[in-house]
């Protein structure tokens, strides 16, 4: 039981690992050479190879702070505490922006550029609600491998978002030229005063 134990914590962290290269790989190059349509890419073998590898990884670095658990004891309540809330949230968060999205857009189609709701607030909001949900996930295993597994789902965001914007940018042209100036990549101070400003309504 116990070999099979570190079987699963080394194969799952090697599985992670794996994935996230391959996949850094895959957007990077697609940066170089975008002609070659790796990314985004709303269906065929591209679409599958890039979405298969994120599924990898994301499975994988689950699994990996679970057997972190499972090897290291259950450790201080405080850790779920504060990491179950920030896990749960962040990941409501995440599925709540398919509602704005669209599970099309969601999945590389190009239905219409959405910049109200959450997407007023971030250009990107369910990359970030995404990580913060691995760093919950981080801070309710106990696991400090696992927080650099979250910092590496930013990296692999930071790539698909190069490659996303360009493509908006060909297929919405002033307009998302437009949303870009206003909105942040991710989060900065203009969506924590948009946030105030929603509550103070």
């Amino acid at each position: 039981m116990e070999n099979l134990l570190y079987t699963i914590h080394a194969s799952s962290f090697l599985a992670a690992l794996g994935s996230a290269l391959m996949l850094g790989g895959y957007l990077s190059m697609n940066l170089r050479q975008p002609r070659l349509g790796l990314w985004p890419s709303a269906s065929g073998w591209r679409h599958h190879t890039a979405f298969g590898l994120f599924r990898l990884f994301c499975g994988a670095t689950v699994v990996f702070a679970l057997s972190e658990v499972w090897m290291n004891g259950w450790g201080h309540w405080v850790r779920y505490a504060i990491g179950v809330p920030i896990m749960v949230l962040s990941f409501g968060i995440t599925l709540w922006g398919y509602r704005f999205l669209g599970l099309d857009n969601t999945y590389c189609e190009s239905e219409g550029l959405v910049t109200g709701g959450m997407y007023a607030y971030s250009r990107n909001p369910q990359y970030v609600t995404s990580v913060l949900a691995t760093v919950g996930l981080g801070i309710a295993s106990g696991s400090w491998m696992t927080l650099a597994l979250a910092a590496i789902l930013f990296v692999i965001y930071f790539l698909f978002v190069l490659n996303e914007e360009r493509w908006l940018l060909h297929g919405y042209g002033r307009a998302f030229q437009e949303y870009m100036q206003s909105t942040p990549r991710f989060v900065d101070e203009r969506s924590l005063l948009r946030v105030r400003d929603a509550i103070l309504q």
